[in-house]
Order: structure tokens, then sequence, then C-alpha cells
């Protein structure tokens, strides 16, 4: 019973996966200032108004010269993701000129807990 529920409760979550890969530490610096100026308060707020859960930037632990982030976005449903992406839109506004390559994926969640 407690499984079904957390299948109920979280099969309609959008899932946005993105991994970043830098070629030096400059880059990710750069990069990382600028993610963290953008995401602010004023910007959390907005974002959890419109459906979105959860947001995550994490370090890929990787023994290679590469430095690698995940970046995992969580919303309610696909509607949620859409009103959001209002805001994530203006990131190309700010990004500027780091050298990086993305990779990424999204679509609904089919199984998870909290």
């Amino acid at each position: 019973m407690v499984i079904k529920k957390m299948i109920d409760a979280q099969s309609k979550n959008f899932v946005s996966v993105v991994l970043l890969s830098f070629p030096s530490k400059v880059q990710y610096d750069l990069w990382y200032e600028k993610y963290i100026t953008f995401y602010n308060t004023k910007a959390v707020d907005f974002l959890k108004k419109n459906g979105q859960i959860s947001q995550s930037a994490n370090l890929v632990d990787d023994d290679n010269d590469l430095i690698r982030v995940s970046l995992i976005w969580v919303y309610k449903n696909k509607n949620a993701y859409e009103a959001c992406q209002k805001f994530h839109g203006q990131w190309s506004k700010i990004a500027g000129d780091f050298i990086g390559k993305a990779s990424g994926y999204r679509g609904e969640q089919l199984w998870g807990f909290h």
C-alpha cells in the first residue's frame, strides 16, 4: 500500500536532467558564479509557485580532467515544466561565454521516493 501511494503521488512528476562538462576549473567557476546569481531567492519563489518541486546541481565524481555537473529539475507535471520555462529560458541572456558541453533529456517520472 505504501509503495502504491509513492508511485501514485509521483508518477505524474516531470523531470529534466542535463549533464554539463567543463574543460577546466576556470570555465566551471564562470558558469557556477552565474548559476548561483541567476537562481536567487526571488527566482526560487517564482519556480515553486509555478510547480517546480526541486532543483539540484551535483558535482560528478570523476577521475579525469573534465569537470562535470549534473543538473536535475523536478516539476509537478509537464504543465509546470512549461510554466517554469518562462524563467529558465532567460538563462541564455546571462549565461555568457563559458566553454562547456551539455546533453540532456526530459520526461515523466516512472518511480521514486523522497
